[in-house]
């Protein structure tokens, strides 16, 4: 065993190694290219995605003809001939090709058949992709056309604001390329990017406002409903933690001054002015009343909470 046949199959069974080695031709050798540990690790790919034996010596054929290497022969299942072009074929179009080179419908193919029968579908894809290019709604998309492509969670006046920034207007149609711009722009906005950003990606010139807020809150209303989200609960996180963080610092004002006016006669002189008014007019007095009394002529009374609006979106 060499150090390169134990760095390929360290990790499998001789049984594994010698499936491998058998889809890729190299049974029997005691040395590896370069381009042939290449074509191992190919092997493994797509044992590791599920495809059968047969479908990998197809699959790797083209691979050991660069290789220098007999390439392997075999069938494929008409199954494995569809997923050869995706799986996106309809029985009828199959039909058509097999036709087109001559195949009967049947449950096998040799690889020849399959090359063949691959070689009309590149043809014929081209053809219908040619066709749908050509025709009249390909070139004629609507505003709401560009809405579906791009998103469910956008409205008609979101769209409206996006078209500027990629160079696009407010028009009656729109063209196949002008829709996939307008679709990038919506992929930039998804990801966070600023209109000045998303403007600056398609070379387009905006206008700055004058106004930061104003600016602030275009950009917001850009953005999409769970980035806003993101953002109402960022502010609204800022605004509770700078709230604690007054309320705070007007409990430490408010322990010093009521400190000093201990210190300095203030509270005392509350209290016995309170109790000679409350005296006169026969009520009692409380240490609680004068100090709020003394809190209020000092300006020590806390702020009354106030709830910050954020403008609408």
């Amino acid at each position: 065993m060499t150090d390169i046949y134990e760095q390929l199959f360290d990790q499998n069974s001789p049984e594994e190694a010698d499936r491998v080695l058998a889809l890729c031709g190299l049974e029997g050798k005691a040395e590896y290219l370069e381009h042939e540990t290449d074509l191992v690790r190919e092997c493994f790919g797509y044992i590791e995605s599920g495809k059968s034996d047969r479908f990998i010596s197809y699959l790797l054929r083209d691979s050991q003809v660069k290789a220098e290497l007999p390439a392997n022969e075999g069938t494929l299942s008409a199954a494995e001939l569809h997923e050869l072009t995706g799986a996106t074929l309809s029985e009828d179009e199959i039909n058509k090709i097999l036709d087109l080179v001559d195949l009967e419908n049947k449950e096998e193919y040799s690889f020849q058949e399959a090359d063949s029968f691959l070689e009309s579908y590149s043809a014929f894809k081209s053809e219908l992709e040619s066709q749908k290019d050509d025709s009249p709604q390909a070139q004629a998309l609507t505003l709401l056309d560009l809405k579906q492509r791009a998103t469910d969670d956008m409205s008609l006046s979101q769209v409206l604001q996006l078209l500027p920034l990629c160079g696009l207007r407010e028009q009656d149609t729109y063209t196949e390329e002008q829709a996939l711009r307008f679709v990038e722009c919506c992929k930039l906005r998804s990801i966070g990017k600023t209109p000045h950003e998303i403007a600056q990606h398609f070379g387009v010139a905006i206008e700055t406002s004058g106004d930061p807020v104003k600016q602030i809150v275009e950009n917001i209303d850009n953005l999409s409903a769970y980035q806003q989200q993101q953002i109402l609960q960022t502010v609204a996180g800022k605004v509770v933690s700078q709230q604690q963080q007054i309320v705070q610092a007007f409990d430490q004002m408010v322990y010093t001054k009521l400190n000093q006016a201990f210190h300095n006669g203030d509270l005392q002189a509350m209290i016995d002015r309170k109790l000679s008014e409350n005296l006169a007019l026969g009520k009692g007095v409380t240490i609680t009343a004068a100090v709020e009394t003394l809190m209020e002529e000092k300006g020590m009374l806390p702020p009354q909470p106030q709830n910050p609006t954020l403008p609408s979106s």
